[in-house]
């Protein structure tokens, strides 16, 4: 049960409305959002940083990856239940779901290089050691791909924290692991 009201789609400001059209499945708004409506303006900002990493650098795979493995450390069953749905659906195997929410390799140089930074930057202060920031560019990853990568920490963990202060309770069993 949510701790957090449920606001009516009716009661929403147009912009919100708005910029919720493309988050609606079958035509509704899922629960979750309208829970987070109750800041309209913390909802609206959260969702056009949606849009832009749909829009962004990152593959779809990349950005489930992120969203998987930040999940997991901050123990979101909820999220975790939705990204590894998502993350079936963007073809990441179950044995890389494993190895990413693990913190192992996953056999994907990039998604690897995606992960390190996005371990180190969540779990210590300061700037990242110059030797990774040179590790991940010969992955393969531009300076877009890491501000992308920001954003999609930024996004998943606004998530998290919301749903930790909702308790939100997750629609699917505990954190399954889909392909």
């Amino acid at each position: 049960m949510s701790r957090l009201t449920i606001r009516a789609a009716s009661e929403l400001q147009p912009l919100t409305l708005e910029a919720l059209e493309p988050a609606r499945l079958n035509g509704k708004i899922s629960e979750v959002y309208l829970q987070f409506a109750n800041s309209e303006l913390a909802l609206r900002a959260y969702l056009h940083m949606e849009e832009s990493l749909r829009e962004g650098s990152l593959t779809l795979t990349e950005v489930e990856a992120v969203k998987l493995w930040v999940s997991e450390q901050t123990g979101c069953n909820y999220c975790l239940s939705i990204h590894s749905v998502k993350a079936g659906h963007a073809n990441l195997s179950t044995e890389q779901q494993l190895a990413v929410r693990a913190g192992d390799p996953s056999g994907d140089a990039r998604i690897d290089a995606l992960l390190n930074i996005a371990r180190t930057v969540y779990k210590q202060s300061g700037s990242i050691p110059q030797i990774m920031l040179d590790e991940a560019r010969k992955a393969g990853l531009s300076d877009e791909n890491l501000m992308d990568l920001v954003m999609a920490i930024s996004t998943i963990f606004f998530t998290n924290i919301a749903n930790h202060i909702n308790d939100s309770r997750s629609p699917l069993p505990p954190a399954p692991i889909l392909s």
